[in-house]
C-alpha cells in the first residue's frame, strides 16, 4: 500500500509546483505588461480660460490643463464658437510641452459701439448724422464703426464734432456749452505696445492700440490697461488737452523660457541665437515668439510660442522624429 500511494503523493507535489510556477510566471508577466512606457507632460492655456479640451478624440478637462501623456505624436482639440481647432503636438519622454491657443480671433467681433456724450450745462439737442438722438446727457448705442458728425445745439450757441467709434468701445464727449466757437473740446490717447493691449476708464472699454489714437474729452483721465491672455495689467494717469493726442508708451515687461531638445540642438529666438540645449531660464519680452532647433545632423524644427508673465513657458523638441 505505502508503494502505491507514494507515486500519487508525488504527482500532486509536481503539479503544485507547476501550477506555482504558472502562477508565478504570469504574475511576473503580468507586472512586466502593465509597466508603464515612456511619459512626458502637456500644459494646455488659452484664452479665454475655460474651454473644454479633448486630446485624440477623448475629453481630458478644461484650460488651463496639465496632463501626462504617453511619448509620441497627439492631437489637441478644442472648440468654440462652433469652431473646432486641432494642434499637433510631440510628446518626448520626460519632457513639458507648453501649448497656449489664442480663441478669442474666432469670436465674432463687435460690429457696433457707443458714444457717450455730456454737456455743461446739461439739454443740449444731439444731432448725429443730421438724425436727432435726444438731449444730453445722452448714451449711443449701435453706431456704426467710423466717423460721425455730432452737433449739439442749446441757448448758449451751438458746437459739431467729429467722433470716430470703434468696433465694441465706447467713445466719450464732453462739451462746455457757450464756449468760443470752433475750439475743440476733446483729444485724443495713443498707446504704444508690441501687442494689442485693450484700454479701460471705471471698467469701460475705451477702445485698444488697434486705433492709431482713442478719442476722449479733455482733462484728466485714469486708465488701466490690459492684455488678459498675457497676464498683463498697468495703470496710468493722463492728462488730455483740447485737440491734441496724449501718447503713452509702456515699458514693456519680460517672461521667461525654458528650452531643451532631443539629442539636443543650438537654438534661435526670434533669429538670435540663444546657446545650445538645455537652456533654462530664456528672457524675452511676453507675447508671441519664434523657436528654431538645429542639429548638424537631424535637420531644425520651428516652434511658436506665447511667453506670459503667469508661468514659464517650456518647450521641447525632439530632432530624432521628422
Amino acid at each position: 500500500m505505502q508503494n502505491r500511494v507514494a507515486p500519487r503523493r508525488g504527482r500532486w507535489i509536481a503539479a503544485a509546483v507547476v501550477l506555482i510556477a504558472l502562477a508565478s510566471g504570469g504574475t511576473l508577466a503580468a507586472r512586466w505588461y502593465l509597466m508603464p512606457g515612456p511619459t512626458g507632460t502637456l500644459v494646455v492655456n488659452t484664452n479665454p480660460l475655460g474651454v473644454p479640451v479633448a486630446i485624440d478624440g477623448q475629453q481630458r478637462g478644461s484650460t488651463p490643463l496639465t496632463v501626462e501623456l504617453s511619448a509620441g505624436s497627439h492631437v489637441i482639440e478644442v472648440e468654440t464658437q462652433g469652431q473646432m481647432r486641432k494642434i499637433p503636438v510631440t510628446i518626448t519622454d520626460g519632457g513639458q510641452v507648453a501649448q497656449f491657443i489664442e480663441l478669442s480671433d474666432v469670436a465674432p467681433a463687435p460690429v457696433v459701439g457707443q458714444l457717450q456724450i455730456r454737456t455743461d450745462p446739461v439739454g443740449a439737442r444731439v444731432v448725429v448724422d443730421g438724425q436727432p438722438r435726444g438731449v444730453s446727457p445722452l448714451m449711443l448705442e449701435g453706431l456704426t464703426p467710423g466717423v460721425h458728425t455730432v452737433m449739439l445745439e442749446s441757448a448758449l450757441g451751438s458746437v459739431t464734432e467729429q467722433v470716430t467709434i470703434d468696433p465694441g468701445a465706447t467713445a466719450s464727449l464732453v462739451v462746455p456749452l457757450g464756449g468760443p466757437p470752433g475750439a475743440p473740446v476733446s483729444g485724443w490717447i495713443s498707446i504704444a505696445a508690441p501687442v494689442d493691449v485693450q484700454v479701460y476708464e471705471d471698467q469701460r472699454l475705451l477702445g485698444s492700440n488697434r486705433s492709431d489714437r482713442i478719442m476722449v474729452s479733455a482733462g484728466r483721465h485714469e486708465l488701466n490697461i490690459v492684455n488678459e491672455a498675457l497676464g498683463y495689467r498697468s495703470s496710468r494717469v493722463v492728462q488730455v488737452t483740447p485737440g491734441n493726442v496724449s501718447s503713452i508708451r509702456l515699458d514693456w515687461p519680460k517672461g521667461t523660457m525654458a528650452l531643451n531638445a532631443l539629442p539636443w540642438a543650438e537654438v534661435w529666438v526670434d533669429g538670435e541665437r540663444v546657446g545650445d540645449t538645455p537652456i533654462g531660464n530664456v528672457l524675452v519680452p511676453i507675447g508671441p515668439h519664434e523657436i528654431v532647433f538645429r542639429h548638424p545632423e537631424l535637420g531644425e524644427q520651428a516652434h511658436k510660442v506665447i511667453v506670459t508673465l503667469t508661468a514659464p513657458a517650456r518647450v521641447s523638441a525632439d530632432l530624432r522624429k521628422r
